[in-house]
């Protein structure tokens, strides 16, 4: 299958600290539906007596929308539209002030950023922001007894203080020079003070509730209301008429229809009951975009294709063996994945990171990722010149089982068995986080942040999400700083008791640089350690697609963040 090349070269800008691919789109709907309150949604025109709505179908029931809270895709696609991120990331993947005056740059010898808010900003009860609520906001997160999923998206903060009267600084505990991009998906909301209340448990992906996770009613201070939430059918939010930013929203109402199947999903976009989606298989694009009635727009995404691989030396673990987890790696062809399981739309890394980023490490990007010779010869370090056979957990129902048949047969060419057992996803977590009992996991991940030192960050060190048993988070398992993957390289210098911690020390090192030459320097060497290593394997970056009606512009397509608020109905 030849692949399209142009779909996703297509409008590609370099952006900052790498490159991933940035498009502005038109999106248009107009249906004439009646909404549960009984006013009139039409389609055409302006008029002040219409209320224009835009129907947006989502695959995903969202969890929680305390924005503290978000920890799965549709409660921060629907949470960014009711709060406004404090640092905003552009579609051009570009940061801009969102409810700050300004982004700042270090201060206090560059042990802080201090953060001013704009005037006359207001909740959607008509209450005005205060530094107050501000500081509130950020603490409940750092609390460590609230168990926010976000505090890890605001590291190195220990505190905060207010400094103005509209001024609260975030207090370090070493310098951080990435912190405004971390920032963008750290702190997407600003609440009153004392709203959430007390937490509490619930069922979800965070497991935790608040006064908002149910009914943010008059919380935010975004572009559109919350008005309703019925399980299983929509969320509708109205238009915030006092917006602080000029000229947007641009429609009435945005109602988002939960639609997890695909096939319904497709048919209500044809029918014209739904404008627009971006939650569309692959396989399903083409048929879109040769439709004269649908318009389509594709960009590079950020959700990467892994496979996590056991490091830790336990009973039957082929994985444990550097030089197996190499033979995986070399014999993995990503173009073929590409081709057969997203039909040529998407990007085959180099390493972790985008391949054209002038963040990727120049040794990498030259090295051939797809070598079966080079996998044989591994084999035979191994002590394994005819092969092995490993287990590849997959999660159950999900696009994740096709490509692992695909990375089955390409590793049977090189003698290598995998027997792919199927889990539901929270089984899957459940045995790669807390038990040693498993050779490799085909999973994706979405990385929210356009930074490189993130992805090194997240998965890598020390927090509530160990893909790779490299560190040991789990209290059931060893030490986390058992030496359980490779050692440090033979020229790191200092005492190192594992490769684990040289990993830790020098990515600390690269988040406290200014210096972008230096920070880069460290950046590849990090990268070039976890290949050597084969820590994981990064396969391919999949294309985010989005597919709409012919008669609205104005939404804004990115590959790390899109933006509906300026979307409109003609």
């Amino acid at each position: 299958m030849a692949r399209d090349i142009t779909e996703y070269d297509i409008n590609r800008r370099q952006f900052l600290a790498m490159s991933s691919a940035l498009t502005g789109a038109s999106l248009a709907g107009c249906t004439g539906n009646e909404n549960k309150s009984g006013s009139n949604s039409k389609s055409g025109g302006n008029a002040s007596d219409e209320t224009v709505r835009l129907n947006v179908a989502i695959a995903s029931e969202p969890w929680n929308f305390d924005p503290a809270l978000w920890a799965d895709t549709g409660s921060s696609s629907i949470g960014s539209l009711i709060y406004d991120e404090v640092i905003e990331l552009t579609p051009d993947s570009e940061l801009a002030p969102g409810l700050v005056k300004e982004v700042p740059k270090p201060t206090n010898d560059g042990m802080a950023f201090d953060y001013t808010l704009r005037d006359g900003l207001q909740f959607h009860n008509g209450d005005d922001v205060t530094v107050e609520d501000f500081k509130y906001s950020v603490d409940w997160i750092l609390n460590p007894d609230n168990n926010s999923p976000i505090r890890r998206r605001i590291p190195n903060v220990e505190g905060t203080e207010i400094v103005g009267d509209r001024t609260l600084r975030l207090n370090l505990t070493t310098e951080f020079s990435t912190l405004n991009w971390w920032l963008t998906r750290g702190l997407e909301g600003i609440v009153q003070k004392g709203s959430r209340g007390t937490a509490s448990e619930r069922e979800g992906p965070t497991g935790i509730a608040t006064n908002l996770t149910r009914d943010p009613s008059g919380a935010g201070t975004g572009p559109f209301k919350f008005v309703e939430w019925n399980t299983n059918e929509n969320v509708l939010l109205k238009k915030n008429k006092n917006y602080w930013k000029d000229g947007v929203p641009k429609v009435d109402e945005i109602n988002f229809q939960i639609m997890p199947e695909d096939s319904t999903r497709l048919a209500n976009l044809r029918s014209g009951s739904t404008d627009l989606t971006t939650s569309i298989p692959d396989k399903d694009f083409k048929s879109l975009k040769n439709d004269p009635d649908i318009e389509t727009g594709t960009v590079p995404g950020n959700t990467t294709e892994v496979l996590y691989m056991n490091l830790m030396e336990s009973e039957g673990n082929p994985m444990s063996n550097v030089n197996n987890r190499r033979a995986v790696q070399w014999g993995i062809d990503a173009e073929e994945i590409l081709d057969e399981i997203f039909y040529g739309r998407g990007v085959a890394q180099q390493g972790l990171w985008y391949p054209d980023s002038e963040w990727t490490s120049p040794k990498l990007k030259e090295m051939e990722m797809y070598d079966p010779d080079k996998a044989r010869r591994e084999l035979e370090k191994a002590g394994n010149p005819d092969g092995f056979t490993f287990e590849m957990l997959i999660t159950k129902g999900s696009h994740l089982k096709d490509q692992g048949v695909v990375i089955q047969n390409q590793l049977s060419r090189i003698g290598i068995d995998v027997e792919i057992t199927t889990l539901e996803k929270s089984a899957l977590f459940d045995q790669i986080y807390n038990t040693t009992k498993w050779h490799a996991a085909l999973e994706n991940w979405t990385n929210a942040i356009p930074v490189v030192t993130y992805w090194l960050s997240t998965g890598f060190v020390p927090n509530d999400r160990n893909h790779n048993n490299w560190h040991h988070a789990s209290p059931d398992l060893p030490d986390r700083y058992a030496p359980s993957g490779p050692p440090a390289p033979e020229d790191a210098e200092g005492n190192f008791s594992n490769g684990h911690d040289w990993y830790v020390q020098t990515l600390e090192k690269a988040q406290r640089t200014a210096d972008e030459q230096e920070q880069k320097e460290i950046v590849y060497r990090l990268q070039e350690y976890l290949v050597e290593n084969a820590i994981q394997l990064d396969i391919a970056y999949s294309s985010k697609l989005a597919a709409w009606s012919g008669s609205v512009s104005g939404y804004e397509m990115g590959s790390f963040s899109s933006d509906l608020r300026p979307a409109t109905k003609n």
